[in-house]
């Protein structure tokens, strides 16, 4: 998969697990239940490492119990090469297992393509079920496809650590029905929830009702961060986890999520309120208790959320039948309903109240805005979706007849599936989530692009260096744009009465800035990788205003690519950045 996963394999040969253990490296013969026998054998006391483009299968569920469990796979020779395959298998009777990973103690998978299906193409119930107290589960850099028909990732003991990052995850759940199991499952009986669950630079395709299903509000979860996601294609909820005290969905791109339409009849929902009937995708309430004004932070900013325009034609259509045939309303429901609606959505009620919430912000968020794809067949899988999902919300949501609607069988298949093999996918790449629009790919709070950044790896790189002050900026609640630093200490642009037009520019951009004192002057143009396309200003020394003009061109001359740019001043020893965008 291109530029999806660049990872050091040296860098485990001398890995030491987190207790402060060194583990030696066991590398893994491929084939049938050679990684059971090798975990059977060694247990906790070995990091298993899997070949790049080799195949591994399992004859029986993975268990460990009381030790931390590591599977690593090697580094494709190639750059953008398959990584190490492990599918489920099938046991005695032929029934593909339920679950391939039964953990029972801390867990880390990173850089493996995981088929959770058998060579038939049936798909398993469940991909991991983690049921230690203070359980660590840690997956980084997979490819996991398909993921699940019910549920990928349990939680079914308490205070529980996740962290999923750098993923590409395809196909979770089935085309039967809406109601088809939930991404992350928070699930057990003290009532407490997960202590973390970071969900980060991940891309979803294909994913079932919920990403976070924790009881309608039967469990206290400590700490949610969902940010830099791209999300292309999800049924219908988004979190029903209600209680936080840290919540965060930020800087995501959602196309076509939350597709089936919603019946008023099933409000209010387990956790709800009869008094607010319009619930959001995201559920928030207060905790029983707690004393206000609230303390908690709750930051719902700068996402993009988009559905294909036919999905509103279909809405129409099936209200307007509807109507004749005595059927409920049904409608989409809003990532956070505005303000205006606060008087039917008790999250709107929230968070728009900053006298009892004032760390509660949900804002910058925009709608509707095409990404503009690289690859075309997400354009078609989409309209086909809209051809899916007609039948079902008659039945569903509707309430009609299974009888009159086409039969399941018959119902248009939209799941990415590039070669019409579940069982192991051998088409290459998996799947591109590239797009171009301008505007997403400067919306995030960081100026960043909206979503996974594995996509951009320069702009990754460059979010990566300013990873420490932007999660303490989201932490603090701040709702403005943060200034990516490339080095030195930071200046505010606005203290030098800096600006650049226009912006975007297509021949010719123009920045200007005021001096006041005598100091050594730089202006730089910088590609988001830090690499230096152009300096326009070398050692001036002298007080006041300043006009200088780029061509798009690099040193040499060449026209520079379109796309996004930083123009770096340097005053002295202090810096300030901004992005620029090029355009046709």
């Amino acid at each position: 998969m291109k530029n999806k996963f660049p990872i050091t394999i040296m860098a485990f040969l001398c890995f030491f697990s987190y207790t402060g253990k060194a583990q030696s490296v066991f590398v893994v013969e491929p084939g049938v239940g050679t990684l059971n026998q090798a975990i059977k054998t060694y247990g906790g006391n070995r990091i298993y490492q899997l070949k790049a483009g080799e195949w591994y299968q399992l004859n029986g569920v993975i268990e460990n119990v009381n030790y931390h469990l590591q599977i690593i796979g090697q580094e494709p020779a190639v750059k953008g090469g398959i990584p190490a395959t492990l599918q489920t298998g099938t046991d005695a009777g032929g029934a593909t297992f339920a679950q391939m990973f039964a953990a029972k103690g801390d867990i880390t998978i990173k850089n493996v393509y995981i088929v959770n299906a058998d060579l038939n193409g049936v798909v398993g119930n469940f991909l991991i079920n983690n049921s230690a107290t203070n359980a660590r589960t840690i997956i980084d850099r997979c490819i996991i496809d398909p993921v699940c028909n019910t549920n990928a990732i349990s939680m079914l003991g308490k205070n529980s650590k996740t962290y999923f990052t750098n993923n590409l995850c395809i196909r979770m759940g089935h085309q039967l029905s809406p109601n088809d199991g939930h991404f992350f499952v928070t699930q057990n009986e003290s009532g407490a929830g997960f202590d973390s669950l970071l969900v980060q630079n991940n891309t979803f395709v294909c994913m079932g009702t919920t990403m976070h299903m924790a009881g309608f509000g039967l469990y206290l979860n400590n700490y949610s961060k969902w940010d830099h996601n791209t999300f292309v294609e999800q049924k219908s909820q988004i979190d029903w986890s209600v209680f936080e005290n840290e919540y965060y969905w930020t800087n995501n791109l959602m196309f076509d999520m939350q597709t089936q339409p919603w019946s008023p009849t099933w409000q209010p929902m387990p956790g709800a309120d009869k008094g607010f009937p319009k619930p959001c995708l995201i559920y928030a309430d207060t905790i029983q208790g707690e004393i206000l004004p609230s303390q908690r932070v709750q930051f719902v900013q700068y996402n993009m959320h988009y559905r294909n325009p036919k999905f509103y034609t279909m809405l129409n259509e099936l209200n307007a039948q509807g109507k004749i045939d005595g059927k409920i309303t049904i409608n989409y429901m809003s990532l956070m309903y505005s303000k205006d609606s606060s008087a039917v959505s008790r999250e709107s009620n929230m968070f728009n109240n900053p006298t009892s919430f004032p760390y509660w912000k949900a804002g910058n968020n925009t709608t509707e805005v095409n990404p503009q794809w690289a690859d075309a067949r997400i354009y078609t899988m989409s309209d086909n979706y809209v051809k899916w999902t007609k039948p079902a919300t008659q039945i569903h949501a509707m309430n009609y007849a299974a009888n009159l609607v086409p039969a399941v069988s018959t119902w248009t298949q939209y799941f990415w599936d590039p070669d019409g093999d579940v069982s192991n996918n051998l088409t290459w790449p998996v799947f591109n989530g590239v797009y171009s629009n301008p505007a997403l790919l400067i919306g995030s709070i960081e100026g960043l692009p909206l979503g996974d950044l594995n996509w951009y790896p320069d702009a990754k790189a460059l979010w990566t260096k300013n990873k420490t002050r932007i999660d303490a900026h989201m932490k603090a609640a701040i709702e403005s744009k943060i200034t990516m630093l490339t080095g030195l200490n930071s200046i505010n642009l606005s203290d030098i009465k800096t600006s650049c037009y226009p912006n975007p520019f297509t021949n010719e951009l123009t920045v200007s800035y005021t001096v006041k004192n005598h100091a050594d002057v730089k202006l730089t143009i910088l590609s988001l990788n830090g690499q230096t396309v152009a300096e326009l200003v070398n050692q001036s020394k002298s007080a006041g205003e300043y006009k200088v003009k780029w061509n798009g061109t690099n040193a040499e001359g060449a026209s520079m690519p379109n796309g996004i740019y930083l123009y770096r001043l340097q005053i002295g020893n202090e810096v300030a950045s901004a992005r620029i965008i090029k355009t046709k």
